[in-house]
Parts: structure tokens; C-alpha cells; sequence
């Protein structure tokens, strides 16, 4: 006995949806406030095996964190404490917010040279100039409101703006501001005083070259540190693919060479100002270093510097944001677990709030350090725990060895940090070999940082990315069907009408424009059009496919009605020749293939019910429209909506809405309207309507075989047999669930009512094949 499944997919009323949402809302709640806490999950879980991972990560970040926040700081023309206080607090809240076991918060080359930027405004400004306003209070109020508005970002769960930040953004937002940071150190690297490093790169690049003849002794320093840095880099990824067995011992030795580079300049240095008789140091040293955290409290709040740095902030957070969820999530990937984002910016806004108190200017998520606490075996955020220990104890213990360390082994640090986020040209072919839009906006990125304010290299590339992305929405791509036979049609006179019907039964569809199939490919029947959208069907493209879809009806049809034979009797838009198009058949029907498409809106409904109206009055008849669809029930409900399921027409518009409370499913063409139907060999066809293809199968069944009420308000759906369903259709006439199906049901109304019985007959022939072969098979 076979089953033919029919799928009913009713949209629910607003009020069931309501009623689910009220009784599903504490779930809602408890689930929101949860996940507010990772660590509650796996602190509990935690594995003492793990300890010995955590520990060597957290010594190795540590020994890391510590010059390159001073570093950063001088970046951010703040003093090197403020890098210190940055880094600790992030480390210390991370652990219980965080989902990442990688991330290490704290201060960051990018986040610092916009605050450089930033501060140069107000550096300017006579308050700051009388005293009224200081360096702390700048970096503690823009701490304290980027905070502020990363917390409300997350509360109001926004994160899934970041996905609108693309990767050639991202990629050339960060080369650009690298080498501007990298530009910026030259200077101090070559021992070349008096550069403006507030220029523009290219400026300061040009002043420094022109003005190498005055360096002085801190080149040594700088070179002789770029060349320890990068030659250590080289030699232990030489001796790591030579000796594969000692790769990690190397690893660790190549992490440590910029705590080894300050350990032994700062040494030098405190060597030559000790016992060296000069007044002040020969080179540029970082200076006295407070001990422990000092001005510690709550911020004071300047209602004029607020306004001052407030147009700022948006910028900065969204640098904070894009930076700390790019490597979070690229981290992610590589140890195959998932960040939540609203979580990590959370954490952003949270550090920077608590940051205020401890004199902390703006930090996020490092990718430099990040990277290495991946890659030093990192188990769990715990690692940041340690990281936060060896910053208190290199604030209170360690403070009086900074003073000595030259400025130049800094700037070389810091150079050599940054060029891991210039991309070179190997990337710039890789976006290029996509599409041109993606180098496209790499490069707008790349050069606008090194021109102007790094913010306006987000906000640029994001703008062309999302006008890429409209564009691409707005004119996506289409198809036209056609058939590709899979056997030679029959040239039996008597047989034709059923052989086409079983070579369309067999044949297979493709595009005209298919690069490897286009030639084979041809019509489905005289008089058929098959369109295929690529894209979601919504107001800013549904104008656009159905010009297409006219274009091809009238490309490939004559009118119902032919032109007056007049030029003056012609619309003002019609002035072809009358001769032209009357070799082509009338148009019978039109296949819309939406099994793509997921989403549609009203917009889209009003412009098919449009075209409609279009091809009725350009054949002279009403046209069946036929829809191939998948289980999206915002399609589906637009669709019902506009009255495409039945087609029952109305004066005035196309269709009455299939909506109502009470419609009638008509049934499809030859299906008979009993729930038992005789086959040519006297078995009986089980048709059951079945309201949800999803639901059907855990729902209960009674075993007698009757029709499945396919009413609304039905909900407690009865399960066929799975092990005897032969066919799977749509409920309503004009829908259907495979090409095949309604490809046919196109090709029985191009055919007309003489040739009923023989297509029936084709009908029942494939049948029988189809059981014939399952016996085989079996």
C-alpha cells in the first residue's frame, strides 16, 4: 500500500505566538541572566591537570604584558604606569565574564593611537592648558563612558552588529594602523629628534629618513634591539622545523625574548647612568615609575571635558568591540569553541567601568598577546589570573628597575609587536581571486589609516562593505529553467504526447546560463517560463525580479492579443513590429522555483500580485502560477497571503487571500477527491494530509488510515506510516515541494483537457515503473 504526504504548513495565529512567548518568557530570563556568569559552568569542572598549563601560559603572558603595556601607554602619550593599571584589571575580570580561554584584556598598539589622537584634541584646548583638565581625568572619563556604552550595547543583547563588520574591513583596519604605529616608532628606534609623530605617516616617514644623519646613540639601542627581536624569531622557527622535537622548548624561547631584550637593556642602561659620569642619561629612558596604583577612586567627572570626548566615543567603541571579537573569534575557530558576543562586550564595558577607578585609559582584547596564550597551551581563562599576579608584583616590586629602560628597546618592541598585523600582498591576491570589492575595501581601509584619523578607516570600509552588500541584495542574482533530457525523446508520432511527459518525469533542470550544462539545455514545453530568484525576495529587490521575470515572458511568448495595426492605436510604450513574435507560443504558465529563497515581505507579495495582473492583460487570459517552496513559513505565509495557494481570482485583483479561517484546499490536477484512490492493479493509494512534515513524525497515530484534518486549529497531528509514503505534495493546487512536480503540473495546463486521458495514462504507467523498480530493489 503506498502513501501519498500531504504538507500542510499552517502559519500560527499572532495569539498562539504570544501565548508561546508569555509561557517561554522565565525560561527566557533565567537564560539571559546565566549566561552572565561562564565562569559558574566551569570553574565546578575544573581539571588540576589543567593547572600546569594555565601556570606556564600566565608566566609567559605575563613576562610579555608587562614592557608592552608600559610600551603602549607612551603610545597612547600617557605615562607607562597607565598601561600597567590597564592590564591588570582586564586580566582580573575576564576570568569570570569571559567565554574565551585565549583573550587577554589589557592595552593594545590600535586602542592606544587612537587615544593619542584623541588626546592631541584635547591637549589643545585651553582648559587643558590652565590645568583645569589632566591626563588622568582624560583617561579615566574615557574609560568610564566607552564602558558605559559597551554595557548597554550588550545588555540590549546588540552584539550581532559586529557581523556587519566584514573581514577585508577588519584585515585592512589593522594593517593600516600597524604600520602607522610601526612609522610612529621610527623616530625613537633611529635616535632622530624633534619628529612630529602626530603627522601623518607618510610625513613622519619622510622627516625621519631625511634626518638620519642626526641620530643619536639610541640607535644603537633600537637596531641592535629589532635586530635580537627578529633574529631570535627567525633562529628558533629554523631550529623548530629542524628539530621537531624540541618545537616547544623553542617556542618558549621565542616568547621570552622580549622580556629577555628588557632585562638586558634596562641592565646596560643601568650600568652606563650609574657609574657613568653624565648629569642626565645619554639616551632616552622611560623615567621614574610610580609604585603600586596610585590615584586610585572613584573618576571625577568634568561635564565639559565629557562633551569634549563624547563625539570620540563611539569610535572608540567600536575599535574596542571590532578588535577584541575579531581575535576572540578567530581564536574560537582554531580551538574549535565558541565565543558569545554579547558576553565578551559585557566584559569590554565592565573593564573599562572598574578600569576608571584604578586610572586605566581604554583596553580591549590584545591580538598579539592573545595569539601567544593560544599558542603557550592556555587550558582556561584562569591563565589571566596569573598574568594579574606578575602585574601587581611588577607594580610594586619592579617599578624602581623601570626607570632605566631606554625608550628606544621600547619602540623596537613595540614595532616588532605590530608587524604581524600588516598584511602583505599574498592576502591582497587572496580577497582579490573573490571579488574586487573585498580587495576593494581592504584597500580603502589600509590607506585612509595611513592618511587620517584611524577611526575614520573603520567607518569608511564599513560603509563601502554594507553598500557592496545592499547593492548585492538590491540586484542579486536570477535564473531562467530549463530542462536537460536524460534519454533521446521518441519520435513515435502516436506516442509523443506521453513520451514528453515521461521524459520530463526523468529530465533534470538547469539554468540557460549554465557554464557546463547551458547548451543541452531547453525549454520545459512551449509556452512554460521557469524562474528561479537566488535571493530572499524582500522590498529592496522584488521590483527587479519580476521586471526579469517579464522581460523573459515577453522574450519568449506573443501576446494574447495582437497590436493594433496603427502606430497612434499603440500605447506609448509599445512600437514594435506587428509581424515580430508571432512564431512564438502563447504563454500557459509560470513556474516561480523559491526553494532558495527563505525570507519574503509584503513588498515582494504586491509585486508578484502585480505581475499577475501584468502577464493576464499581456496573454489575454489568466495564467497558472506555480511555486516550488521549502518549509520557510515566512514564504509560505506571504504567499497564502496573496492568494497564490488556490488562485481563486477576484474582480479588481488577482486573487482572494488564502488566510481566511475556513478555505478550501482544491485538490491537484488528477488526484481524485476520495482518500482511497484504485490503481490500475487494484491496490489502494492512501492519500493523508499531514498539516507539518516536522511534527508528523512524533506524533501519535491511530492506524485507520483517514485523512489528517488540516484545520488551524488542529494542532494534535496524526502520524503516517513512513515505510509506505511514495509521494510527498504540497496541500494547495499551486504548491509544490520538488521542480519535478511542478513541471509537470505546468506541462498538463500547457497541454489542455484533449489530452487529459493520455497524460493520466503516463501517469499511471510511472507508477508502475516506480513500484516495479522498489520490488527490484528490495
Amino acid at each position: 500500500m503506498s502513501t501519498t504526504a500531504y504538507v500542510d504548513n499552517q502559519p500560527p495565529q499572532y495569539a498562539d505566538q504570544i501565548q508561546s512567548q508569555v509561557r517561554r518568557f522565565p525560561d527566557h530570563v533565567r537564560s539571559y541572566f546565566s549566561t552572565m556568569l561562564p565562569i559558574v559552568d566551569w570553574l565546578p569542572k575544573y581539571n588540576l591537570n589543567w593547572l600546569y598549563g594555565d601556570l606556564i601560559c600566565g608566566i609567559t603572558i605575563g613576562a610579555v604584558v608587562v614592557p608592552q603595556s608600559m610600551a603602549y601607554a607612551k603610545i597612547a602619550l600617557l605615562p607607562p604606569q597607565y598601561g600597567l593599571y590597564s592590564s591588570f584589571v582586564g586580566v582580573v575580570i575576564y576570568p569570570f565574564l569571559g567565554t574565551s580561554k585565549d583573550i587577554s584584556i589589557g592595552t593594545t598598539a590600535i586602542m592606544s593611537l587612537l587615544v593619542s589622537q584623541i588626546f592631541l584634541g584635547i591637549e589643545s584646548t585651553p582648559q587643558y592648558q590652565s590645568g583645569e583638565w589632566t591626563q588622568h581625568q582624560f583617561a579615566v572619563t574615557a574609560a568610564l563612558f566607552a564602558g558605559i556604552v559597551a554595557l548597554g550595547l550588550s545588555l540590549l543583547r546588540l552584539g550581532i552588529l559586529f557581523n556587519f563588520i566584514c573581514q577585508p574591513a577588519v584585515a585592512g583596519f589593522m594593517a593600516g594602523s600597524g604600520l602607522t604605529i610601526v612609522i610612529n616608532q621610527f623616530p625613537k628606534i633611529f635616535g632622530v629628534p624633534n619628529i612630529n609623530t602626530s603627522e601623518a605617516p607618510y610625513l613622519v616617514f619622510g622627516k625621519t629618513l631625511s634626518q638620519l644623519n642626526h641620530s643619536t646613540v639610541d640607535a644603537i639601542f633600537g637596531v641592535l634591539s629589532l635586530v635580537w627581536l627578529y633574529g631570535i624569531r627567525y633562529l628558533s622557527q629554523r631550529l623548530s622545523a629542524r628539530y621537531p622535537q624540541h618545537a616547544r622548548k623553542f617556542f618558549y624561547f621565542n616568547i621570552a625574548r622580549n622580556a629577555v631584550l628588557i632585562i638586558f637593556t634596562t641592565f646596560l642602561s643601568w650600568l652606563i647612568n650609574h657609574f657613568g659620569e653624565y648629569e642626565s642619561s645619554p639616551f632616552s629612558i622611560l623615567g621614574a615609575v610610580p609604585a603600586g596604583f596610585q590615584m586610585m577612586g572613584a573618576p571625577k567627572v568634568d561635564s565639559g571635558l565629557v562633551a569634549a570626548i563624547m563625539p570620540n566615543i563611539p569610535s572608540v567603541v567600536t575599535l574596542l568591540i571590532m578588535e577584541h571579537c575579531s581575535i576572540a573569534v578567530s581564536l574560537g575557530k582554531q580551538s574549535d569553541y565558541r565565543i558569545n558576543v554579547n558576553q565578551e562586550i559585557l566584559t569590554i564595558g565592565l573593564t573599562n567601568i572598574f578600569g576608571s577607578f584604578f586610572s586605566a585609559y581604554p583596553s580591549t582584547g590584545s591580538f598579539s598577546r592573545s595569539a601567544v596564550t593560544s599558542k603557550s597551551g592556555s587550558r582556561t581563562p584562569l591563565t589571566n589570573v596569573v598574568v594579574a599576579i606578575i602585574v601587581v608584583l611588577a607594580l610594586y616590586a619592579l617599578t624602581p628597575a623601570f626607570q632605566y629602560i631606554p625608550n628606544a628597546s621600547l619602540a623596537a618592541i613595540i614595532a616588532h609587536a605590530v608587524t604581524d598585523l600588516i598584511s602583505g600582498p599574498k592576502v591582497w591576491r587572496r580577497f582579490l581571486r573573490v571579488h574586487p570589492s573585498e580587495l576593494l575595501i581592504f584597500a580603502a581601509a589600509y590607506i585612509i589609516a595611513l592618511f587620517t584619523r584611524i577611526d575614520v578607516s573603520v567607518y569608511v570600509p564599513v560603509g563601502l562593505s554594507l553598500i557592496v552588500q545592499l547593492y548585492r541584495t538590491a540586484r542579486p542574482d536570477y535564473a531562467i529553467l530549463g530542462r536537460v533530457d536524460m534519454h533521446p525523446v521518441s519520435n513515435s508520432e502516436k506516442k509523443q504526447i506521453r513520451d514528453d511527459y515521461e521524459e520530463l518525469a526523468d529530465c533534470r533542470f538547469f539554468s540557460f546560463t549554465h557554464p557546463t550544462l547551458g547548451h543541452c539545455v531547453r525549454p520545459i514545453a512551449p509556452g512554460i517560463v521557469a524562474f528561479q530568484p537566488r535571493d530572499n525576495m524582500l522590498f529592496e529587490n522584488s521590483i527587479y525580479f519580476t521586471e526579469k521575470l517579464m522581460d523573459e515572458v515577453k522574450r519568449t511568448t506573443r501576446r494574447g492579443k495582437p497590436m493594433a495595426e496603427k502606430m497612434g492605436d499603440r500605447p506609448w510604450n509599445d512600437t514594435g513590429s506587428v509581424e515580430k513574435g508571432r512564431h512564438k507560443p502563447l504563454l500557459r504558465a509560470i513556474i516561480m522555483d523559491l526553494y532558495g529563497v527563505h525570507q519574503m515581505d509584503y513588498s515582494a507579495v504586491e509585486d508578484l500580485k502585480a505581475a499577475v495582473k501584468q502577464v493576464d492583460r499581456y496573454t489575454g487570459e489568466n495564467v497558472s502560477w506555480f511555486f516550488v517552496l521549502n518549509d520557510s513559513m515566512a514564504v509560505r505565509k506571504c504567499l497564502l497571503f496573496g492568494g497564490f495557494g488556490t488562485q481563486r481570482r477576484k474582480p479588481g485583483g488577482p486573487f482572494h487571500s488564502d488566510l481566511s479561517k475556513k478555505e478550501h484546499k482544491e485538490p491537484k490536477a488528477g488526484d481524485d477527491d476520495s482518500s482511497t484512490n484504485g490503481n490500475k492493479d487494484g491496490t489502494e493509494e492512501k492519500q493523508i494530509e499531514v498539516k507539518d512534515v516536522h511534527k508528523h513524525h512524533s506524533t501519535g497515530s491511530n492506524g485507520s488510515g483517514d485523512d489528517v484534518s488540516t484545520d488551524s486549529s488542529f494542532w494534535a497531528q496524526q502520524q503516517c506510516n513512513c515505510d509506505s509514503i511514495s509521494h510527498v505534495d504540497d496541500v494547495y493546487p499551486y504548491f509544490f515541494v520538488s521542480m519535478h512536480d511542478a513541471a509537470l503540473a505546468a506541462y498538463v495546463t500547457q497541454l489542455g483537457n484533449d489530452d487529459a486521458a493520455s497524460v493520466e495514462q503516463s501517469r499511471q504507467n510511472l507508477s508502475e515503473i516506480d513500484e516495479e523498480k522498489k520490488i527490484e530493489a528490495q
